[in-house]
């Protein structure tokens, strides 16, 4: 998957990014979006990802920074199944103590919260968050404070009720909680909550019109809808 391809998996708001952001890039799989991300607006990122053999891929660029973590709702090793390379990426996944499955080879991995992986990259905020971690983001969010979550400019999460709604009132949770910490909610995806975007309306000059052009326009635009960033940064 090419470092484009892998941006236009997410939306966020970019005009909010600049040299001086900072973005943390939760799953990153090969760095492909945190590559692309500080080619256009020269930020520094931090790619968290649990695989080694992701790692092993990750684009090098400068300011762009590597970490061995899986971000979940602790702080310590975690025990995780590693598969074979799926649509250009490996998979990982907690064992809990189970088997991690014949032909899937298990490795230890630093598990890291929110809280802690800010720590360890020496930052107190964050402009963008983007989260891809398998399901875990339930227990990230559950486990970040209020100070910590409020100190994020936005949140671009990859829910995953789409592949079991049961998990949609644990996503509908952590909407309202965001929400009572003043962050603006924008569900991109049309069924489920594949693609949401947060925006922290203490942190950025987000106005009521652009608020509407995400939520109906750009996200029922289908193929333009990843031109969010774009489209609101020339017209503000």
């Amino acid at each position: 998957m090419t470092a484009l391809a892998e941006i236009h998996e997410h939306t966020f708001y970019l005009p909010a990014l600049g040299p001086g952001s900072v973005v943390l890039d939760l799953g990153a799989a090969s760095g492909g979006f945190a590559a692309e991300v500080s080619r256009l607006k020269g930020c520094t990122c931090h790619c968290a990802e649990a695989s080694p053999g992701m790692l092993d891929s990750m684009i090098e660029t400068e300011g762009v920074h590597h970490h061995h973590a899986a971000i979940g709702g602790a702080v310590g090793p975690m025990r995780m199944a590693v598969g074979g390379r799926e649509f250009g990426r490996f998979w990982v996944r907690t064992t809990n103590g189970e088997d991690a499955g014949e032909g899937n080879d298990e490795i230890e991995v630093p598990g890291e919260t929110l809280g802690s992986f800010m720590a360890r990259c020496d930052v107190e905020r964050a402009d963008l968050v983007k989260v891809d971690i398998e399901g875990a983001e339930f227990d990230m969010f559950d486990a970040a404070s209020d100070d910590t979550l409020s100190a994020i400019g936005q949140f671009s999460v990859e829910f995953h009720d789409f592949l079991d709604p049961a998990l949609t009132p644990k996503v509908k949770a952590v909407i309202a909680r965001l929400e009572n910490l003043g962050f603006e909610t924008i569900v991109m995806t049309r069924h489920a909550h594949g693609d949401v975007v947060f925006l922290n309306r203490a942190m950025l000059q987000i106005e009521a019109w652009q608020l509407f052009y995400m939520r109906t326009a750009i996200k029922y635009g289908r193929g333009v809808r990843r031109l969010l960033s774009r489209r609101l940064g020339r017209a503000a």
